[in-house]
């Protein structure tokens, strides 16, 4: 068959198919044919109505928050917990019973750490549960431990200022003045190379050497040569 052939017979079976209708084609509907309109059949089963829901409470939790640090302070319980507690309220909680800051707590269920964001829910607590708590930078203590250090400390320091104030406003001791006027009127009666022949000097800066060097017979060996540098000029 060739092409010519099979085109003609393919325009001829179009040709007997009905003309399709266009995009914006209106029937008449009086020429409908006449049927009875469908209708769905009644249920067999009525509808299911929704009952009212009783709201049944909460369920509350217990948390125990143990330190894992002895003599960090007594365990404390926080009750009344709902599953949406996250864990940073349980650190909040801690924190104001023991005086403890919130940054420096750490919490651990079964010895993992628990991330601030998570709940109760999300961690699978569904009763009573224990945390263990780190607390973070040497923290510890309850406030009744924090509270008489922060009171000792303070006249002490309140002391240490008024010893300072004292000393810087009272009298040199005696001895210290005769040494600072003797050594005052020997520098200036001799003067430099006064103080050059002097065995004092030498030994100071013996000593200044070794504890600069942190090597004593380094020191020693130095000053020797600055001193015969010193003769010799």
């Amino acid at each position: 068959m060739s092409e010519v052939t099979f085109a003609k017979s393919f325009l001829a079976t179009l040709d007997k198919r009905p003309i399709k209708l266009p995009a914006d084609h209106v029937s008449d509907p009086r020429k409908y044919p006449n049927q009875s309109p469908f209708i769905l059949p009644r249920q067999t089963h009525p509808f299911p109505r929704r009952s009212p829901t009783t709201t049944t409470p909460a369920k509350t939790l217990t948390a125990t928050l143990k330190p894992m640090r002895a003599g960090s302070g007594s365990p404390v319980t926080l009750a009344d917990l709902d599953a949406n507690t996250t864990i940073h309220d349980l650190k909040a909680q801690y924190a104001s019973q023991t005086g403890q800051a919130v940054e420096k707590i750490k919490l651990l269920l079964n010895k993992k750490p628990a991330a601030d964001l998570k709940t109760l829910k999300e961690l699978g607590v569904k009763g009573d549960v224990e945390f263990s708590v780190m607390l973070m930078g040497g923290g510890g203590g309850t406030p009744g431990a924090t509270t008489p250090a922060v009171e000792k400390g303070e006249p002490v320091l309140g002391e240490k200022a008024e010893k300072i104030d004292v000393d810087s406003q009272g009298p040199a001791p005696e001895s210290e003045k005769a040494m600072a006027e003797a050594v005052e009127s020997k520098a200036e009666g001799e003067g430099v190379d006064g103080i050059l022949k002097t065995e004092e000097f030498w030994g100071d800066l013996k000593g200044f050497l070794a504890q600069r060097l942190r090597d004593e017979k380094e020191g020693e060996k130095l000053v020797g040569v600055f001193r015969e540098a010193w003769k010799s000029s």
